[in-house]
């Protein structure tokens, strides 16, 4: 089993009835955590217990920034509606890993001198995804 690779990892955005994929990433940081909630008691004794809750996901993605781009046109749009929420998938190629609204965190950008201006937002789930497949099979596979 070869080590997997992240260069045909993508973000898409819904625009239309369309996912477009945002020009210039560079990186794409995909987080799943469940809340812990503390269950034990006065009868637990010295020992805690523990149980877990609501799962959250969230997405870090960041690019050099290529102008004019539908999908960065898109996400900027979002980011700026109320609520900051929009539609994305996470690609593998053709292959959808993750599909589902998402609240817009935060969205910035960077003009340093001289350097590539570059991008980065972050995302979380803002409801149960449609698609939650990290390590599905490609279906080419």
């Amino acid at each position: 089993m070869a080590n997997e690779q992240g260069d045909n990892w993508r973000l898409h955005i819904k625009v239309g009835n369309a996912y477009v994929p945002i020009a210039g990433e560079t990186n794409l940081e995909w987080q799943s955590q469940n809340t812990e909630n503390d269950i034990s008691d006065k009868d637990s004794g010295v020992y805690g217990a523990t149980q877990y809750g609501n799962k959250k996901i969230t997405f870090t993605v960041a690019g050099n920034l290529k102008l004019p781009d539908p999908g960065f046109a898109a996400l900027e749009a979002a980011s700026n509606a109320s609520p900051p929420a929009a539609d994305i998938q996470i690609k593998k190629g053709a292959n959808v890993k993750y599909q589902g609204p998402v609240g817009i965190g935060n969205f910035s950008a960077t003009f340093p001198k001289g350097q590539p201006a570059t991008y980065s937002v972050n995302l979380a789930n803002s409801a149960a995804p449609t698609v939650n497949a990290l390590s599905a099979a490609d279906a080419s596979s």
